[in-house]
């Protein structure tokens, strides 16, 4: 990796908002492991371009939660056998719980519980998302259609709205 291949250490602190101390801090922490080019005298230390993001996406969550409680959430990450990078994940904090909503646009999305007050599990849960209400609509219309107990010219008089997809 040459100069141009990723971030100084002047521009990871511009870039994400952060500051010398903290970049040393999640070094020390193991969180970041910069990239250090020797030359003579002093060391030239380098940031990739997923380093930056996650810098930055670290400092957001302190906004939130403490340092100690984004360690927990890498750890249980890297354990689990996930990805432990933050700068993609959708986190939900709810009191000193943190959620990981995981995306698959084919499935349902599930959530983690990455961490939890003592006394409590981590681990799984399932979001349970309600249909889009036209997709609501377009099932009572169906169901109306084909119902043997309903009468659908009463049906149609009574609905409050009509489906998208009802004929």
């Amino acid at each position: 990796m040459n100069i141009f291949e990723g971030f100084t250490r002047k521009e990871v602190i511009d870039l994400a908002g952060t500051t010398s101390n903290r970049l040393q801090y999640l070094e020390r922490a193991n969180l970041i492991t910069p990239r250090r080019l020797e030359k003579t005298g002093r060391a030239t230390v380098l940031y990739t371009w997923e380093q930056l993001l996650e810098i930055r996406a670290i400092k957001n969550l302190r906004q939130t939660i403490s340092l100690q409680t984004v360690r927990k959430i890498i750890e249980f990450l890297d354990k689990s056998g996930f990805d432990d990078s933050l700068r993609d994940k959708q986190l939900i904090c709810v009191d000193e719980d943190i959620y990981w909503v995981k995306r698959n646009w084919e499935e349902m999305p599930e959530i983690l519980r990455l961490t939890a007050k003592r006394g409590k599990d981590v681990g799984q849960y399932v979001l349970l998302v309600i249909p889009a209400l036209i997709d609501i609509v377009d099932e009572v219309w169906e169901a109306a259609e084909k119902s043997k107990v309903v009468d659908i010219a009463s049906f149609r008089q009574r609905a409050k709205a009509k489906g998208s997809k009802a004929a």
